[in-house]
């Protein structure tokens, strides 16, 4: 798989690139799924989604997607009438790549950066947050990468 586009979060005065889709569970419990189209093999999704913390809640505020026929829709084609969305439907952790990249994995969000905040929340709400150093494991994929070179693979 190829390394993939980020979505945008907007959190503490500071803009993240996500290495996670937290709109993917709404689409997922759709009774008439929507079927996006991707545009590029960097967006295997078929959108891209801008996102805010405000108040410890997680909004969708932009949404720019592909559906048949490459035809662009936005955020009122999946939330008809609602310029912004509290993803009241997301439970889980939301990783934020932060710093320098360490080791480029052309699959997914992969790619390990210098630190990873994590943020863990519960019906949409912010429930806590950690970082997460990556120096040790991008140190450790280099290596591995470098006895794969020499042929120990």
């Amino acid at each position: 798989m190829t390394a993939q586009r980020t979505e945008e979060l907007y959190y503490n005065d500071d803009i993240y690139k996500m290495a996670s889709e937290p709109l993917r569970p709404y689409l997922e419990s759709l009774r008439n799924p929507i079927e996006f189209v991707y545009p590029s093999t960097a967006c295997w999704r078929g959108y891209c989604g801008t996102w805010e913390i405000k108040d410890d809640k997680l909004y969708l505020i932009k949404l720019r997607g592909f559906i048949y026929e490459r035809r662009e829709v936005d955020i009122n084609y999946v939330f008809p009438g609602e310029p912004i969305v509290f993803a009241n439907w997301f439970s889980g952790e939301i990783m934020l790549p932060m710093g320098n990249l360490l080791f480029y994995i052309h699959a997914g969000y992969e790619s390990v950066y210098e630190q990873d905040l994590i943020l863990e929340f519960e019906s949409g709400i912010l429930k806590s947050s950690r970082t997460v150093d990556n120096f040790e494991r991008a140190k450790l994929l280099i290596e591995e990468e470098k006895k794969h070179e020499n042929g120990w693979f």
